[in-house]
């Protein structure tokens, strides 16, 4: 395996978009139609990790967002204005090459220090995600995210209390 470069925003000049394959087509097919257009229309911004070539082997798609706090889990609705404030992390894929050596993981406590700097920056409430499968569900919850509604067991929307990202991303360091 080659050596893999910190996250950073994606750069559509330099970073190659067309070798990542993450076995996912809508994923893949958003990196490298989307992922510009989305960032010059000031609507997602695209955090990438790279190898040495420049290849993305790794990225993860953030936005704002804001939840209704009627359609809110307690948990999070409590005590917050409405709409309360998230960043919502919309898209995640590693390459299939990179995948279960902990790539995905790495971004993932990226983004979540980024909510966290958002938050001192500008109120964010939790960082929210869709899972595309049951799989990747169960994954997020193992990374502390809670599903909005507990009660159903195919709830594929999760969500991070900014306030327990700390625990998360120490955990996280923890099985290094």
């Amino acid at each position: 395996m080659t050596e893999l470069r910190r996250p950073r925003l994606l750069d559509l000049g330099r970073d190659d978009r067309s070798q990542c394959d993450s076995g996912e087509p809508i994923l893949d097919e958003w990196l490298r139609r989307y992922a510009g257009q989305s960032r010059r229309r000031d609507t997602a911004a695209t955090w990438v990790i790279t190898d040495a070539a420049q290849v993305v082997v790794a990225y993860a798609r953030l936005a704002m967002t804001a939840i209704d706090r009627s359609a809110a889990p307690r948990e999070l609705a409590k005590h917050v204005p409405d709409p309360l404030p998230a960043l919502l992390l919309g898209r995640l894929a590693v390459d299939r090459r990179y995948s279960n050596l902990g790539v995905g993981t790495a971004l993932v406590a990226h983004v979540l220090a980024t909510a966290v700097e958002l938050n001192q920056k500008a109120a964010c409430r939790a960082v929210v995600v869709t899972a595309l499968t049951a799989g990747a569900c169960s994954w997020w919850q193992r990374l502390g995210f809670h599903p909005f509604d507990s009660a159903d067991p195919e709830e594929l929307d999760l969500y991070l209390l900014t306030s327990e990202i700390e625990a998360t991303l120490t955990g996280l360091r923890g099985r290094r």
